[in-house]
């Protein structure tokens, strides 16, 4: 019996993004088709480049250029603080921006929302050495992981950037597979009408 290699859709994401549960349910639902992921800080440029089909890209209150990409935003992040692991809020579920009154901020999300992952990765270093806090997304202060530190949800951070989470493609690339993926990332349930035109050798059926 042939089997045919699967074809990849490379998709690339910013880190504390987790795309795994859509990964696999696009490798379920498309014939075919794989997802090739792969970390990197900044995903947009792989896909400006031709080098990603698609990216999962952390924005800030800016959208990507309308004449170049398409761009459906998918969710928004939540606010996190970073602390020295015998800081006080490792005791707390969640902490108000209030109560870090007097913290010297090693790093603060700006009002853009514009997160620099570098500069994220070495203000916890910083902040490891227990000098000050550092505020960002709160998905991406768990994928850094930094050892010796404990982050936890911040509420009522108005003067904190905020940041959404968008799948990214550019305009000439787009395709099914490439509607697919997105669709799942929405919540399309399986065995819908675009996903039942699918052939078992990963090409569209003509209707």
């Amino acid at each position: 019996m042939n089997h045919m290699s699967p074809q990849f859709l490379r998709v690339v994401f910013s880190p504390g993004v987790q795309p795994d549960k859509w990964f696999a349910r696009f490798d379920e639902r498309v014939p075919g088709w794989r997802v090739a992921g792969a970390a990197a800080d900044d995903p947009l440029k792989y896909v400006d480049r031709g080098v990603a089909d698609l990216a999962l890209v952390r924005l800030g209150a800016a959208d990507v250029d309308k004449y170049v990409f398409h761009q459906v935003v998918l969710y928004e992040e939540q606010v996190g603080v970073a602390a020295p692991k015998d800081h006080p809020i490792k005791v707390m579920d969640r902490v108000r921006h209030a109560e870090l009154e007097g913290e010297m901020e090693i790093y603060t999300t700006p009002l853009s929302g514009e997160v620099d992952s570098t500069q994220v990765r070495e203000a916890l270093q910083v902040v490891e050495a227990n000098v000050g806090v550092a505020i960002a997304p709160r998905p991406l202060l768990r994928a850094i992981n930094q050892p010796g530190v404990v982050h936890r949800d911040l509420l009522d951070a108005t003067s904190v950037g905020r940041t959404r989470v968008a799948a990214v493609w550019k305009i000439d690339r787009d395709d099914d597979f490439v509607q697919d993926f997105v669709g799942i990332c929405r919540g399309r349930k399986a065995r819908s009408s675009r996903q039942q035109n699918t052939s078992s050798n990963g090409k569209r059926q003509q209707k």
